[in-house]
């Protein structure tokens, strides 16, 4: 096996390793659409020399993603917590090997993980530990253990709240703790946000190999996208994986109280997740069949179009890096009620088509759907106007140039350790 010193060139090659669920457990999330769209222009660029290792179906297959890509399959897609782990464990086995004759033949600089969920952290782990190579790994979110500011509690007892059982808040906690152990050995961590980075720091990681580069929307593509009927069809929509911590149960609750004062109020639930079906089953408890439509995962295309359908965009989510989905919403012209979480704060807090309420206030969130579709047409479209502008900010090109100017400042300082 050569050692690190024998592989730098003058272009850094990059071993990209992503394990992304199927859909059967998740649409297509922000860390998905982030990668696709970084690795366009990494590709467009050419500064970088990439091979990919992903889970099958692939991401990449636009026309100008042109880097040598390897596919596994996952053995098997469960519909539960237990089966997810299980399947994941088999999906990462079968790439550890993969990942050797790929290193093997390629010998890259370092390898690059575009999400910090635990079969890619694990993986890359372990394969830069048996290779020797540097560990360089994006991180999108971690589970902060809170839920309001005036009341910290630990992250199990926060799983505990939002009605996970003791079992799973178990498993999740204990794999957010050996997640951040593995991020912990990582020679450097290219996060998305301000806050992100601070959790970071908080919970022990190293500040000098911390980057914050950030996140995107393509706004000229969503602007293109005509809704297939003119009329606002939803008052409420909300994108996302379908989840507790998400904030869909607690949406359901606010939706209630909003259709005691608007009857006739519509809402549309867009994502897919293994809370999927007892989401379902709490519509039909609380019979609101005629008020609350689950469409499950959708394409771009039928997405963009769908938000444009609807009136607000409504995301009562407790765990955040980021939040791409509002940025797609207010890039579809739609103003946005979502809880009060730091990173939502941090990217959106100084857009004023943006409102936020306090976490877990059900009751303040249906006041404030209530009030901004009580808006009069003129100030709608003000807020409209608002959201549209304030999403031009943010661009896919400046995300992938940060990203590839940290990866090159990275590729330098290891040449420099590795072969002076």
């Amino acid at each position: 096996m050569a050692s690190c010193a024998e592989n730098f060139n003058s272009i850094p090659k990059v071993f990209v390793i992503f394990f992304h669920p199927g859909v059967l457990v998740t649409a297509l999330g922000g860390a998905e659409k982030r990668f696709v769209e970084v690795m366009k222009i990494f590709c467009k660029r050419g500064s970088l020399k990439i091979t990919v290792l992903e889970s099958a179906p692939s991401l990449l297959a636009a026309p100008e993603i042109k880097c040598q890509r390897h596919l596994l399959s996952p053995l098997f897609c469960g519909k539960g917590w237990l089966s997810n782990y299980v399947g994941w464990g088999f999906w990462v086995g079968r790439a550890f090997f993969k990942s050797f004759s790929i290193v093997r033949r390629e010998k890259p600089n370092f390898l690059f993980v575009p999400n910090n969920t635990l079969p890619n952290l694990f993986l890359g782990y372990i394969v830069c530990s048996f290779l020797r190579l540097p560990l360089v790994a994006v991180v999108h979110h971690i589970d902060v253990p809170f839920l309001n500011e005036k009341s910290c509690c630990s992250l199990y007892n926060a799983y505990r709240v939002i009605k996970y059982s003791r079992v799973v808040s178990l498993i999740k906690t204990f794999t957010f703790y050996l997640t951040l152990s593995f991020l912990k050995k990582a020679k450097a961590i290219i996060t998305v946000s301000k806050f992100t980075a601070k959790a970071l720091r908080v919970h022990g990681i190293s500040n000098v190999k911390i980057f914050v580069s950030g996140n995107a929307v393509n706004v000229n593509f969503i602007s293109n996208i005509k809704p297939l009927n003119a009329e606002k069809v939803y008052d409420g929509v909300f994108v996302g994986r379908i989840a507790k911590e998400k904030g869909v149960f607690d949406l359901l609750e606010a939706w209630k109280k909003v259709v005691k004062v608007k009857s006739d109020a519509k809402l549309l639930i867009i994502g897919s997740g293994i809370e999927l079906q007892p989401l379902k089953n709490a519509v039909a408890l609380s019979g609101l069949e005629k008020n609350v439509f689950v469409w499950g995962r959708c394409g771009d295309l039928e997405l963009y179009s769908l938000l444009k359908q609807s009136r607000i965009f409504v995301f009562p989510s407790l765990f955040e890096g980021w939040g791409i989905s509002v940025a797609e919403a207010l890039a579809c012209g739609l103003p946005v009620v979502a809880y009060d979480i730091p990173a939502l704060r941090e990217v959106f807090g100084k857009c004023q088509s943006v409102f936020l309420v306090p976490v877990k206030d059900v009751d303040g969130l249906a006041s404030k759907i209530l009030d901004v579709l009580g808006k009069c047409e003129v100030e709608y479209e003000t807020l409209s106007y608002w959201a549209w502008s304030y999403s031009k900010r943010f661009c896919w090109e400046k995300v992938a140039l940060r990203d590839m100017k940290i990866l090159n400042m990275l590729y330098d300082s290891f040449r420099e350790k590795f072969v002076l």
